[in-house]
């Protein structure tokens, strides 16, 4: 019996050592990665260092002296814009950290930026890295500066849109097609956000917009367009212009297997079985076909 008690708490001890290693190397992850990479950089090795410090701020994007490292990873590999979006977000993050870093290192921090390239910079880091409110908060800060600057409008629109806030993406879409009425973009982005209201009317004129911008070249956009326009057309029950924009979007990408599933589904609304049935075979035919080279 007393034998059986000590190895039971033999294992329970076992276990719980295990479990704090466990944690304790969890909790040090970003910290491994980070001196990881600072290993990396010593050696002259950039490109391991990189991707070791990239693995550090994904794990902790907070850690303002990995995003300092990762900087200076970037500079070293010629990287300057990357580099200075990464110093960009340390001193944001830890203004007493950064300059830490930058006396611990003894790196010169070459750069010189304008208030206006440091928020658009920031932004576009922050908003890489799935950090969306302190990306909209600097692309704010930037507008604040710039009121007429279109792509920060749109950015900072796509980051509402993201967050489902699509009031605010409208507004901010509206201030970039206002500002910069060629930005084909902004008006299909536009339309996204009217049609996620249910305002299909105000969509279709979107999507047309955008599609009178975006060059032939660009096929795969367009038929992007067309389609989105097809399924307005459709929430419209507009049928017939719903099928001829869809298949717009089909013959500009015969192997999106969506569009012959919607046009599939549009025909038998409109009361064409035999058309549904044959886009319906296609579409299976092409779910097949992508599921087998995957």
């Amino acid at each position: 019996m007393q034998n059986n008690y000590r190895k039971y708490t033999r294992r329970c001890l076992f276990i719980a050592v295990i479990f704090c290693l466990f944690l304790g190397c969890s909790r040090r992850n970003d910290e491994h990665y980070n001196n990881l990479g600072v290993n990396y950089l010593n050696n002259g090795q950039h490109n391991y260092a990189i991707n070791a410090l990239k693995k550090a701020v994904k794990l902790n994007p907070s850690n303002a002296e990995a995003h300092f490292n990762l900087g200076r990873a970037y500079k070293r590999g010629g990287m300057d814009e990357k580099a200075r979006a990464e110093f960009s977000i340390s001193t944001r993050l830890n203004p007493e950290i950064f300059d830490e870093c930058v006396k611990k290192y003894r790196e010169k921090i070459d750069y010189e930026l304008t208030e206006r390239q440091n928020y658009s910079e920031l932004g576009s880091a922050y908003a890489e890295k799935g950090m969306v409110n302190d990306a909209i908060d600097a692309y704010r800060k930037l507008i604040a500066i710039e009121p007429e600057n279109a792509r920060a409008h749109y950015s900072l629109g796509t980051l509402y849109s993201k967050k489902g806030m699509y009031d605010d993406a409208v507004d901010e879409f509206w201030m970039a097609v206002e500002t910069d009425p060629d930005m084909s973009e902004a008006h299909y982005n536009l339309g996204l956000v009217y049609y996620r209201q249910g305002m299909f009317e105000k969509a279709i004129a979107e999507y047309q917009a955008a599609l009178k911008l975006l060059p032939e070249t660009q096929g795969k956009k367009r038929s992007g367009a067309h389609y989105k326009l097809g399924m307005a057309y459709e929430e419209s029950k507009m049928f017939s212009d719903a099928i001829s924009e869809l298949n717009k979007a089909a013959e500009l990408m015969p192997e999106d297997s969506r569009i012959h599933n919607q046009l599939s589904v549009v025909y038998k609304k409109a009361g064409l079985y035999e058309k549904a049935e044959r886009e319906s075979k296609i579409y299976e035919k092409l779910k097949k076909k992508n599921s087998s080279h995957h």
